[in-house]
């Protein structure tokens, strides 16, 4: 039985997909997962990693577990009518989920233009999701924003935190700012300093200070899994207490840039 940990997977389906044939994850064996955010924008195929982990967690509800990032949080805002419209569709890869989940319908080009939909488009678009998928929603709104994982005697693995971005330092954790906890930077992965192991994704690795290699990015008891799947680099599975990780480079299963529009 192995535990793996994952994030930032935007939309690329297959090189996740591939992490986990490389690692023979095998939940029906007692592997577990925990994906630490952001499942989706960006990449092609929000709706293929999105709906499968949905269902992967149903199926293994003691092996599979899921924590809110910050697309998932600006996803849930839209389909809720709150947030920044532009920010999120034109700026943060957000047209990219809603065309994956509107598949052939007609309205996806609306999402596909580089440009802002108009306001009734994204009405209709919301509705037709929400009304194919009316699970979509509470289950976004569900999802912790962090996991507090206990140190298991067995495997000799440390109590560790499962956050997406990371903490504000010098705070408890009961009374950490939500935005944070999604969006923090440098504050917490220059200054924190505590005694509790944070894993975190939110920042690629090669944007984290000093990081050298393929692996996982190291300072003192917190680690960066982000391999930078948002950008088109690649999805990093680390496991959970060694470390020891499989690097699939976005490159590896898409060899030819996919064409796509503000995505």
């Amino acid at each position: 039985m192995a535990t793996y940990f994952v994030s930032d997977i935007h939309g690329q389906y297959q090189a996740f997909q591939k992490a986990l044939q490389d690692a023979s994850f095998s939940p029906g064996k007692g592997d577990k997962l925990y994906v630490i955010g952001d499942m989706i924008d960006r990449g092609p195929q929000s709706k293929d990693v999105l709906l499968s982990l949905f269902e992967l967690r149903q199926q293994y509800p003691q092996q599979v577990f899921l924590i809110k990032g910050n697309h998932e949080q600006m996803f849930e805002d839209w389909l809720d009518r709150r947030g920044n419209d532009e920010n999120y569709l034109r700026f943060n890869g957000g047209d990219a989920t809603v065309r994956s989940l509107l598949g052939n319908h007609p309205l996806r080009r609306a999402f596909a233009n580089g440009g802002l939909p108009s306001s009734e488009a994204q009405e209709q678009a919301r509705q037709i999701i929400l009304t194919q998928y009316p699970f979509l929603l509470p289950t976004l709104q569900a999802l912790p924003l962090y996991i507090q994982l206990p140190a298991d005697a067995q495997t000799g693995a440390p109590a560790v935190l499962l956050v997406h971005a990371g903490i504000r330092p010098g705070i408890p954790l009961s009374q950490q700012d939500p935005e944070d906890l999604l969006w923090i930077r440098e504050p917490f992965f220059v200054g924190y300093d505590g005694e509790m192991p944070v894993v975190f994704g939110h920042t690629p690795v090669p944007k984290l200070p000093g990081y050298r290699g393929r692996g996982p990015w190291r300072r003192d008891n917190i680690v960066g899994i982000d391999g930078g799947a948002a950008f088109r680099r690649g999805i990093l599975l680390v496991q959970w207490p060694s470390l020891e990780s499989i690097f699939v480079p976005i490159q590896d299963v898409h060899p030819y840039p996919i064409v796509q529009v503000n995505a």
